[in-house]
């Protein structure tokens, strides 16, 4: 056997380099970080109890034909694109960005901080006489998680404004785990 050989197969240790004992280094400090960021996500998610990003999905039902549902909606969507306020209210920066068919396409931009949400209503008729209308509101800030029943808060003002929600035979279907704050926010809310 060559002394190379005998050399290679020593039980001597050999000091590792210093470039190896970085790449463990790095290798332990990026693991812990991801550690981190998925447990911070997980008890975010728990203490949240709803969706993780902020935005809201809601179901109504109306007996009204969905063409009368998306007129109103559409109107009121209209009067309520003035850039004036009324004090400490949201019902107003509304834009109607499309109509398609079944589908109305929209945004409203907060009045104090200027954030922009977008919004669709989605309309589907099991009879002439019955209207299901399926909402969605959504931040457009990435890094939005909570909102203060915001987007909810965006679909509800325009069918409580259109006379909808005022009817005998609206139904609201909705919860915590689909729309951000949707229980506190609905609890503050005159019936």
């Amino acid at each position: 056997m060559s002394s190379e050989t005998r050399d290679l197969l020593s039980s001597e240790a050999v000091a590792p380099s210093p470039e190896s004992t970085r790449w463990v280094n790095c290798k332990s400090v990026c693991v812990s970080a991801v550690a981190l960021l998925v447990l911070g996500v997980g008890v975010l998610a728990a203490l949240a109890a709803g969706p993780l990003h902020a935005q809201c999905s809601v179901m109504w039902s109306i007996h009204i034909p969905c063409f009368d549902a998306s007129s109103l909606l559409v109107n009121q969507i209209k009067e309520w694109t003035t850039e004036s306020c009324p004090p400490k209210s949201q019902k107003c920066l509304y834009s109607l960005v499309a109509v398609n068919g079944d589908d109305i396409v929209a945004t409203h931009t907060t009045p104090v901080m200027r954030f922009v949400d977008d919004i669709t209503f989605n309309f589907s008729s099991s009879n002439a006489d019955t209207c299901d209308i399926k909402g969605h509101s959504a931040s457009r800030s990435w890094y939005a998680v909570l909102d203060s029943g915001t987007n909810y808060l965006n679909m509800y003002n325009l069918m409580r404004g259109s006379g909808l929600s005022s009817s005998p035979t609206f139904i609201e279907s909705t919860s915590d785990r689909v729309c951000t704050q949707y229980s506190s926010t609905r609890h503050k809310l005159d019936p």
